[in-house]
């Protein structure tokens, strides 16, 4: 008994301890809080070049799925193994090329997943082209969509995306009343959407219903744990400044870390039973985003707002 007293007495000591250097780690950062907010400013930048770049290769910011560009998704059980370049030559060669080929994990085996970009190809017609290259195929499941159905489900879209958007920043002005807390929640959110994009970019995430569903979640968890911060930090006048953002940061922090855990999990647990999947897209994008937000709110957003109550010119104060 008195062993298990010693080791929770040991084990409480060292968390004790864990904290008070990290609340001394935080200490340099607030006192420099101006150096370390080029800290998401270059990360910022960086997401905006790498966009920058995919713009002016692909001539779009990231690859949209069929959900916005239109085409046919063919899920095929195939006999032997299948060399997913092999499928994609196949249907090149029969006047069908941009054809994405993807394995799926299921209980049963190996699947095959096919997007083709439009025109639109039938079913029998799919299946023949993957019969006359040597392969012995059972279609699971087809899906076909026009380009034009496509095209108004991405207006309708980004009219979503907006309009979710200009609500959240109405409500932030409401609740704060006062422009400069109320962009540093902005930006914060905006540098989540802009980041996690620039990493679909570089990951080939596919624009679509899902992805764009995660980039909705991002603005929601984002606000959340901005909304933390400056909440505590303007509304509440018990303790010092430094006090009330450290307090902020390990609530805000255990919260974002408990997201990226889930669905770093999400991430492993459907790439593995399945591989490339629209659950594991979207699991990756909320990862990213996450992560993203830690340095967003914590480096960025703490900046503004110490700048703002102190007086300083990081950020143009409304009203000074």
């Amino acid at each position: 008994m008195e062993r298990d007293v010693y080791k929770h007495s040991k084990t409480g000591s060292y968390a004790v301890s864990l904290e008070q250097r990290l609340e001394k780690r935080y200490s340099e950062i607030y006192n420099n809080h101006q150096k370390y907010f080029l800290v998401p400013l270059a990360l910022l930048m960086l997401a905006v070049a790498v966009l920058g770049f995919s713009y002016t290769q692909n001539g779009e910011f990231f690859q949209k799925g069929t959900d916005f560009t239109g085409g046919t998704e063919a899920q095929f059980q195939i006999n032997g193994s299948f060399p997913t370049t092999e499928i994609e030559q196949a249907f090149s060669d029969a006047g069908k090329p941009g054809a994405n080929a993807i394995t799926q994990q299921t209980s049963e085996g190996k699947n095959l997943l096919v997007e083709i970009p439009p025109p639109d190809i039938n079913q029998s017609e799919a299946e023949d082209i993957l019969t006359d290259a040597g392969y012995q195929v059972e279609v699971l499941q087809f899906n076909s969509i026009s380009a034009s159905v496509s095209n108004q489900f991405f207006l309708q879209a980004q009219i979503a995306f907006v309009l979710a958007f200009t609500v959240m920043s109405l409500v932030i002005f409401i609740a704060f009343k006062d422009i400069t807390p109320s962009m540093a929640v902005i930006f914060a959110a905006a540098g989540d959407i802009i980041i996690a994009g620039a990493g679909m970019a570089l990951l080939g995430i596919p624009l679509t219903l899902g992805s764009l569903a995660a980039l909705l979640m991002l603005i929601g968890y984002s606000v959340d744990t901005d909304i933390v911060l400056s909440s505590r930090t303007l509304k509440r006048e018990k303790d010092s400044l430094q006090s009330r953002m450290w307090e902020s940061l390990k609530t805000g922090v255990t919260m974002s870390s408990g997201g990226i855990a889930g669905f770093t999990l999400l991430y492993i647990v459907s790439y593995v039973i399945v591989g490339p999947s629209e659950l594991s897209n979207i699991a990756a994008v909320m990862v990213i985003g996450l992560l993203a937000d830690m340095p967003l709110t914590w480096l960025g957003n703490t900046a503004i707002l110490k700048s703002y109550i102190e007086g300083e010119d990081l950020i143009y104060r409304g009203g000074a």
